[in-house]
């Protein structure tokens, strides 16, 4: 089975994840939710290197900046705003 793209080979396996998730306590939910967010942004560097090899570093954060806002609908606001001007 398979649950936000983890496969699990059975429910009784994701319960007990969950189980050790729910005994977190806040600050270590924030930790791990810290280091889900790192570890998408290296994923997502590394996809933006490969899909353009002669960016420099620069280009690569700015690419990153740009697809978080694109994710989360910043980019729409900005351009609008500049269109307006």
């Amino acid at each position: 089975m398979e649950i936000l793209g983890q496969d699990y080979a059975d429910w009784a396996s994701f319960e007990k994840q969950l189980q050790v998730l729910r005994q977190l306590s806040g600050e270590q939910r924030l930790g791990l939710a810290f280091q889900m967010w790192r570890t998408a942004c290296e994923i997502t560097r590394a996809g933006i290197r490969a899909q353009y090899p002669t960016y420099t570093p620069t280009q690569v954060e700015q690419e990153l900046a740009r697809r978080i806002m694109l994710a989360n609908g910043a980019a729409r606001i900005i351009t609008a705003y500049h269109r307006d001007s």
